[in-house]
């Protein structure tokens, strides 16, 4: 425009309704005259709403007093005036707008422009906020925040770093930092220069000297730079972590130990939160399990675990996690990654916090799959072993039955030939009868011995036994069978005459007289047998050696297996085959041993040791005898003989028959013999196991529950040798029991210690 041209009052009118400036014209009391659009959009007013709004309401109480008396402040001679002051918006908010105004003296009206600065004011007063932020950070923060500038004097410091340098804060800034941190050297120098020369943070772990010794400080150095961006110096925040720093280190090297620990663990380890979650689980799953330990499905339970397991491991987990039980003991199922089923034996414990609340909780699961199945494989063959005991017991037992029942007849009836003294040919017959009877019937005992003793049911009365008295009984009982065979027997004893050892003597005497017979049966003629006793130390060994042609090293471990004569049978010599492998038994369940040694043609030694011991101080009891009949007394017996067998029958009878006046009555069958002794009440009851009706326990049983018949003396005459059917007879009230082949003396003296009970 040129100088001359004036604008119009619409040319006005048009810039103030478009400016985004604020234009308002106030009477002197505060109305106001006009105000263009943008006041109101502003404040959120229409311009005709706003000329209805007193400025009282507008204006921020604390920004003025009375508005008519500060708009009568303006100066009235047309120079001009700025403040700030809040002003309500329509909806109650409030907008900082920043006034310039003047006078306009001719129509004495007040002409203002504003322009709204609440963003600048918001701006001020959260950079205040934020210094006072910073001071109070800096004047409370623990750590040492310094500024330097690039000749590292200190340009800021807080309280921190001067309690930490033992400096008041202005002897610190303007300061070199060498001189401050004097005699030690300063810390932070290498970080500044690389913070400054990288233009980033810089932090380093640096171990300072101090007056009381080494520090670590944690140190960040980062430049420091003005309002155009040039880097002035560098900002140091060092954080003294000597105490974390130890205790971190402690931490580390037992959470590598704790990781060793677990690593090396053959148990699958796992840490779970508060609501079960699996945290952690060591790599022992992948190798039990199948599964990677990165896959979600250690989380799910349900697919995991076997669905008759999940109700207890759902509660048994519940439990440990509410505190109801302190550990975790369960075996439950998990499938493997192949579809199998793995058995686990958990153990847990609870984590609890400070406060007394559960943070979680640790879990070891082992693998007990095989130990189970290994378990069920070994129950399997008990069971089956006890079976086949079971059976070869029952097959034993019907055995010695079997056998017995012959020989009872055999040598009942020769013995009672040898009674009636027979002469010539006919004594020589008897005799081989009993001596081939008597080995069959060794045969019988000998291999129920040693199912006794492999069935752990032989029981052995352990006692300090006199070595050379057994020893000596021994060689006596011997040396008529050395005779026989022109066989030297020599007894050399070289241990004291009170020593002892630790066995059962009638037992041990079985096992000497076993070796003895051997070292004479199997010896050359007119060979030799030496017995030594000598001390070891705290044994004794007890040897028989012979001269016989000796068995082969090959050949000294079949010595000891049952039936097993090494092809002795073939010599005419008699032997069951078993008496090596039942003394050998024996000595060892007596706590010694026995061995072999020996070669061909050079003889054979065996040697028993035993466990010396102390004498015992008690004194043996004689044996009391029991009663004998005497010639002439007439005092009659009724008997009662319940038996199957006729010529079991007929050999009690004849026996019987040569104790005087006995009234004897027989019967095959239980119910007949419970018959009969309801009807004559016997004085002894002599009863077979094994008979065609019921069994003799089940009479026995009948017998003890009627009253007239509950006293009667009931004697077992079995051929059931077994010792568990002897113990429960005797415990059901037989007061004998007798097996068969009956010895005649000692059915003699059961039947005299009867008589003689009815005599007293």
């Amino acid at each position: 425009m040129g100088d001359t041209e004036q604008l119009s009052d619409e040319d006005l009118s048009v810039f103030f309704e478009l400016s985004s400036e604020l234009f308002g014209v106030f009477e002197p009391q505060g109305g106001l005259v006009w105000c263009n659009p943008s006041v109101g959009a502003v404040l959120g007013y229409k311009a005709d709403e706003l000329r209805q709004v007193d400025l009282a309401s507008l204006v921020h109480p604390e920004d003025l007093g009375s508005p008519t008396d500060d708009l009568e402040d303006f100066p009235r001679d047309g120079s001009a005036l700025t403040l700030e002051v809040r002003c309500r918006t329509k909806d109650g908010g409030w907008r900082w707008l920043e006034w310039s105004g003047t006078w306009d003296p001719t129509s004495a009206l007040l002409y203002g422009a504003a322009r709204d600065v609440t963003e600048r004011r918001r701006t001020q007063a959260d950079l205040a906020r934020n210094e006072k932020l910073i001071r109070a950070i800096l004047d409370h923060s623990d750590a040492a925040i310094s500024v330097e500038d690039h000749d590292r004097r200190y340009v800021m410091v807080n309280d921190a770093f001067a309690r930490l340098v033992g400096r008041e804060r202005a002897e610190i800034v303007g300061r070199q930092a060498d001189d401050v941190w004097a005699p030690h050297p300063s810390p932070g120098a290498g970080p500044s220069v690389r913070a400054l020369a990288e233009g980033r943070p810089v932090t380093t772990d640096e171990v300072v000297e101090m007056d009381d010794g080494p520090h670590t400080f944690m140190t960040t150095v980062f430049p420091v730079s003005d309002d155009d961006g040039q880097v002035i110096g560098t900002a140091t925040i060092a954080a003294d972590i000597s105490s974390r720093s130890a205790a971190e280190g402690r931490l580390a090297e037992r959470e590598r130990l704790l990781d060793t620990i677990v690593s090396a663990s053959p148990d699958i380890v796992t840490i779970l939160d508060d609501r079960g979650r699996v945290t952690e689980v060591s790599q022992a799953a992948s190798r039990i399990l199948g599964y990677e330990i990165e896959r979600p499905v250690h989380d799910d339970l349900e697919a995991l675990v076997h669905r008759e397991d999940i109700p207890t491991v759902y509660e048994e987990y519940g439990r440990l996690l509410r505190q109801e039980q302190s550990q975790l003991d369960l075996r439950y199922r998990v499938r493997h990654s192949d579809g199998r089923w793995v058995t686990l034996d958990t153990r847990g414990q609870a984590i609890v916090r400070e406060d007394g609340r559960t943070e979680g909780a640790v879990v070891v699961c082992r693998d007990v799959s095989a130990d189970l199945a290994f378990e069920a494989e070994l129950q399997a063959a008990l069971a089956e072993a006890e079976s086949a005991s079971t059976s070869k017991s029952e097959f034993l037992s019907r055995m010695s039955h079997e056998l017995r029942t012959p020989l009872n007849s055999v040598l009942g009836f020769a013995q009672l030939l040898e009674l009636d003294g027979v002469q010539g040919e006919q004594a020589q017959a008897v005799g081989h009868i009993l001596r081939a009877g008597q080995h069959l019937l060794n045969l019988i005992d000998e291999v129920l011995d040693i199912t006794r003793i492999e069935s752990g049911r032989i029981e052995l009365s352990l006692e300090a036994v006199p070595i050379a008295e057994v020893v000596g009984d021994a060689v006596d009982l011997s040396r008529p069978l050395a005779e026989d065979r022109s066989i030297s027997l020599e007894l050399h004893l070289d241990v004291e005459e009170d020593t002892h050892v630790l066995a059962d003597r009638q037992r041990l005497l079985q096992v000497l007289l076993n070796l003895l017979s051997n070292g004479v049966k199997y010896n050359h003629a007119e060979g030799a047998v030496a017995v030594l006793v000598a001390r070891d130390g705290d044994r004794v060994r007890i040897s028989v050696a012979d001269d016989g042609p000796g068995i082969a090293p090959e050949d000294a471990e079949r010595v000891f297996r049952p039936f097993d004569r090494l092809g002795a049978e073939r010599s005419g010599v008699q032997g069951t085959g078993v008496g090596l492998t039942l003394s050998k038994h024996l000595v060892e369940q007596m706590g010694g041993a026995i061995e072999l040694s020996s070669e061909r043609e050079s003889g054979a030694v065996f040697t028993v040791t035993l466990s010396a011991t102390a004498a015992a101080r008690a004194t043996r009891q004689p044996t009391e005898r029991m009663p004998r009949r005497q010639e002439g007394s007439g005092t009659d017996l009724r008997v009662l003989h319940i038996e199957d067998n006729l010529a079991n029958l007929e050999l009690v009878e004849q026996i019987l028959a040569r104790l005087g006046t006995i009234e004897l009555r027989a019967a095959m069958y239980g119910s007949l013999g419970l018959d009969l002794a309801r009807e004559h009440r016997p004085d002894l009851v002599l009863l077979d196991l094994h008979l065609p009706d019921m069994t003799g326990a089940e009479v026995l049983e009948r017998l003890r529950e009627d009253p007239d018949l509950a006293d009667v003396p009931v004697a077992v005459v079995t051929a059931d040798a077994t010792p568990n059917q002897i113990r429960a007879l005797q415990s059901a009230g037989a007061i004998a029991y007798l097996t068969k082949p009956i010895d005649v003396q000692e059915l003699v003296r059961v039947v005299e210690l009867v008589r003689a009970r009815d005599r007293r």
